[in-house]
Parts: structure tokens; C-alpha cells; sequence
């Protein structure tokens, strides 16, 4: 099998940015992998829009492949490695012919597989599915959700389409968009209006797996910057109230900024970690989302740098807050409400383990399926086998490429039920 690159950006493209590539690059190595979105925003100030998707793709790449490009360039030289990219890249090149056969006399079959998809060896070991280890390599589309506050999917992709940005349906959520060529929409009036969220789809699901009644109250426990907060309040129609926590000031700073552009009257922040204690609603929530933080895996081919900065133990700490936020959060849930866990990664440690160790000391909560909430059409492929859990990435292959890696779980709590002696109780 041989090796298959994705670079996005011809080696052309790249001749005249090359300087700035090279620099991005190699200062984000420098730093120790800090978040490449912050290490390009710099990179790209002065650069011309036709030039950002370029510098983008070539950075990506580089990023991606660090380790497979140190095997083959055999030099940590960012120029040697940025011309071996475009070298790997060519079909049939004797340099990429060169690296098979390289590749091939690796014994150890986790050290192969972790040069060929340029993965640390533990990672390799924990996902231990090559089709996924593929797709973790794979060029994510750029999708937004229409905000249907403003606009309509179809008056939107209209309006797009007339300032020269091409622009399709999604094929599942039901108001996401998927932007065509390497334009960036952020310059668009569609955009300055608040027709549009950059959102990726599998988000947009989960919010629709909310499924909040009209003019209910709903809680978005680690809102960060409010993609699903904003998402929620759409699907309440600008009605009832969500409320966004999130232990960062930053973040916050940034929902109700986008809040005001989206016309989202509706969202309230306040700043809150329910791991120092349980916060005070005034009512219970008829639904509550707690998306934990996570590895992020499920979003690794938007953040490529997330494979060097994660180590194993991260997994064991994250698994901890995950159970901790999952278990405060059930207390904010008011009877027959619904609390939603989900998580951007596929690893089954952060998915379904964490929530059935939440059953196990939470028996007033019952599992609803995925299927149940959003109907087997619109789950079919993108859930477990038995309807249970949406995973949009299965192993395999399966599950739905076009989309990021998603885990997300419904659970309900259950009416009391009265004793024998007339007096209630909690679940069964």
C-alpha cells in the first residue's frame, strides 16, 4: 500500500509564500504545537485572500506529516521536508517509490503504521483501526450552519452564491451549508449579517439531538464559544432561554459577540465549572448538553497539531472530567428532561464507557436512543448498530467521512414513581 498525501495546495501555489509557510511551520514546532488556528491568523495578516487558502493547505500538510517527512527528508530542515511534501505528493515519483520501499523493512508493525500515517505509536495503538488512522489524514469540508434567526438555507446559499461563493446543502443536518473552493466567507455581507456559523455538521446534529421543546429552558454546560449555543437558540426560534456556561471569560467574550451578530436574544452567559460545585439555576433545565472537553481526535484533521500535543495520560485526566462534568451536570436536568453528552472524538473511552459508568451511579437516568430522538433515516450510518449512540466515525470506514468524529448520548431522567408507602422516589 502505498503512501497517499493530502496537501490541498500545489507546489507552484506555494513557490511565492514559501517564506511564510515556512515560518508558520516552524514556529508552531518551535512552541510546542500550540493551536495552529492561533500560529496562522498571524502568519496570514498582509497576506492577499486568494493567498490564505494556499498557506493554509501547505501549513496543514506539514503539520500533519511532521513525522512521516522527518523519515523520509532524514533532515529537520522545514525546507528539505516542505519539498519532500511535493515529492511524496507526485504519483509515482521515485522519492515517494523511495519511501515504500523504506517504509516496507520497518518490523515493527505499529512504528510502520505510525510513519506511514504520521501518528505518534501510542496513538496508533489506542485508535488500533487502520481506516480510521486514514481518515484522521483526510481534508475536512468547511460547513456552516445557516442561522435560521436571519435567513433560510436556500435564501442564504442565494445570497452566496451572488457575491461569488459557492455553496451546497449538507446531505444530513438540516440547516447546514458546505462551502465549495478555498474562498473564505468571513469577508462575505452574508456573514457580517449573521446569515451563517461556521459549524461542522456532525455539531449540528448533535444540537438537533437536543431536541429542545418550544420555549424551554435549556443549558449548554461547556458552551466555550458557542457554536451549539448558538445552534440551540435557533432551534428554540429566538424563545424560551439558554443559558451558556464555561469557565473561560475569553470564550464567553467571544458567545455573546456572536450572539449579537447572529440576533440570538435569547442566550445568556454567565461563567461557571460545575467541577468546583453545582450552579444555581433557579429552575431545572428541561435540557441540558454537556460537551466535554476531549481529546479532540474527532477534529484532528482540522487541528492537526492536536497529534503531538496529546499525550496518553491526557486520556486518563480527560476520561475523570468527563465522568465529573457528566454526573454534575445530571443535577441541573428538572424531571423528564433530558441531559445530552457528547464529545469531538471517537475513542470509546470518552464515549460510551463514560456514559455507562454515568447509569451506573445515576439510575434515575435512562438511555434514549439516537434513532428514537432523530429517527432511523437521518441516524442510519452515522449511529451504532443497535440506534443507541450517534458516532458519526466508526471503524472500518464506517460511519460518515464528510462529517468530523462525534459521540453524543441521550439520557433521560425518569419520572418519580410512588412507593408502596405513598411517598416518592427517584427512577425504578
Amino acid at each position: 500500500m502505498s503512501i497517499d498525501l493530502n496537501v490541498g495546495c500545489t507546489e507552484d501555489e506555494v513557490h511565492p509564500l514559501r517564506a511564510v509557510v515556512l515560518g508558520a511551520y516552524a514556529g508552531a514546532k518551535a512552541r510546542g504545537w500550540p493551536f495552529l488556528s492561533d500560529v496562522l491568523e498571524k502568519a496570514l495578516r498582509g497576506t492577499r485572500e486568494e493567498e490564505r487558502g494556499v498557506v493554509t493547505g501547505a501549513v496543514h500538510a506539514l503539520v500533519r506529516y511532521d513525522r512521516l517527512l522527518a523519515f523520509v527528508s532524514r533532515s529537520d530542515d522545514p525546507g528539505v521536508r516542505l519539498d519532500a511534501l511535493f515529492a511524496l505528493a507526485r504519483p509515482d515519483s521515485p522519492r515517494a517509490r523511495e519511501a515504500d520501499a523504506r517504509l516496507a523493512t520497518v518490523e515493527d508493525a505499529r512504528e510502520r503504521l505510525g510513519i506511514r500515517y504520521s501518528l505518534p505509536d501510542w496513538l496508533v495503538a489506542v485508535v488500533g483501526d487502520e481506516a480510521l488512522l486514514a481518515r484522521m489524514n483526510e481534508t475536512a469540508p468547511r460547513v456552516a450552519r445557516v442561522n435560521t434567526l436571519k435567513t433560510t438555507r436556500e435564501a442564504c446559499l442565494s445570497a452566496l452564491r451572488e457575491e461569488g461563493v459557492g455553496a451546497h446543502p449538507t446531505g444530513r443536518a438540516a440547516h447546514g451549508i458546505v462551502f465549495e473552493g478555498r474562498r473564505s466567507p468571513f469577508g462575505t455581507k452574508a456573514f457580517a449579517r449573521g446569515d451563517f456559523e461556521m459549524q461542522d455538521e456532525a455539531s449540528q446534529l448533535v444540537a438537533e439531538l437536543v431536541a429542545p421543546p418550544p420555549r424551554s429552558f435549556v443549558v449548554d454546560v461547556c458552551a466555550g464559544a458557542g457554536g451549539k449555543t448558538l445552534a440551540l437558540a435557533a432551534e428554540l426560534a429566538g424563545k424560551g432561554k439558554v443559558l451558556a456556561l464555561d469557565s473561560s471569560k475569553n470564550k464567553l467574550a467571544e458567545l455573546r459577540r456572536r450572539a449579537r451578530r447572529a440576533g440570538a436574544s435569547n442566550v445568556q452567559a454567565a461563567i461557571a465549572d460545575l467541577r468546583d460545585g453545582l450552579v444555581e439555576l433557579g429552575a431545572p433545565a428541561a435540557r441540558v448538553l454537556v460537551d466535554v472537553p476531549c481529546s479532540g481526535l474527532g477534529a484532528i484533521r482540522r487541528n492537526p497539531e492536536a497529534r503531538w500535543r496529546l499525550r496518553r495520560e491526557d486520556l486518563e485526566r480527560l476520561g475523570k472530567d468527563q465522568e465529573r462534568l457528566a454526573n454534575a451536570a445530571a443535577g441541573l436536568v428538572g424531571e423528564n428532561g433530558r441531559l445530552v453528552y457528547a464529545t469531538c472524538s471517537f475513542l470509546p473511552q470518552e464515549g460510551e464507557r463514560v456514559v455507562e459508568s454515568f447509569l451506573a451511579q445515576n439510575r434515575e437516568f435512562a438511555l434514549m436512543t439516537a434513532r428514537d430522538v432523530m429517527g432511523r433515516a437521518r441516524t442510519e450510518g452515522i449511529a451504532t448498530p443497535d440506534g443507541a449512540y450517534l458516532r458519526t466515525w466508526q471503524a472500518g470506514g464506517g460511519g460518515d467521512a464528510s462529517m468530523d468524529g462525534f459521540f453524543a448520548a441521550v439520557l433521560r431522567r425518569t419520572p418519580r414513581a410512588a412507593s408502596a408507602d405513598g411517598r416518592q422516589r427517584e427512577g425504578d
